[in-house]
């Protein structure tokens, strides 16, 4: 069985719960994957970043909830948590966590396929999400660095020349110190 989700662009801020139903021993290469990414697959994601999605063993948290991993790690508020809180703490295993940022802005529909299972929706304390993109043409294409202005012509050899007199006064300075402390 699959499940459909709809994810905007320009979304921001949600956190998805996946509960992972994999044996302990299949869920490594979901953690580290090498090569093509089974989480990526298994929402049916693309694009993809890995680096906005984790895999967590939720014995590795120790004594600490779910709840408040999510809390303290992904900036989910308590009123936010409060009526998944029971549910999100008795869960056993593994669970995937998928950052909007994951979907690099696009929108997608996400057909999710077992081994995951969509637990909760989640979004970040004071995030906001776009309802559209800005459609002003100055909010379009690539910054590039400002122009340098040319130099002003002849500023090379100014400072040369400056640099060259200012030399020749201070030898010159210093070479009538000089005469005058060996006349005396």
């Amino acid at each position: 069985m699959s499940e459909r989700i709809e994810v905007p662009a320009h979304e921001a801020g949600v956190v998805r719960v996946f509960a992972l139903d994999l044996a302990p021993e299949d869920a490594t290469r979901w953690r580290e994957p090498e090569g093509a990414d089974p989480l990526a697959a298994a929402l049916g994601a693309d694009p993809f970043d890995r680096t906005y999605a984790e895999v967590v063993r939720l014995a590795d948290l120790g004594s600490m909830p779910l709840s408040t991993y999510l809390a303290e790690g992904y900036g989910i508020g308590a009123e936010e948590l409060a009526h998944l809180r029971g549910r999100l703490d008795a869960m056993t295993g593994h669970v995937a966590l998928v950052m909007s940022s994951a979907f690099g802005g696009t929108a997608q529909s996400l057909t999710v396929r077992a081994p995951l299972r969509l637990v909760a929706r989640l979004t970040e304390e004071g995030a906001t999400t776009p309802q559209i993109p800005l459609a002003a043409d100055t909010a379009r294409g690539t910054l590039s660095p400002a122009p340098i202005p040319p130099a002003p012509r002849g500023s090379g050899a100014t400072r040369r020349y400056l640099l060259g007199t200012l030399v020749i006064v201070i030898v010159a300075f210093l070479l009538a110190a000089l005469l005058a402390g060996g006349s005396g």
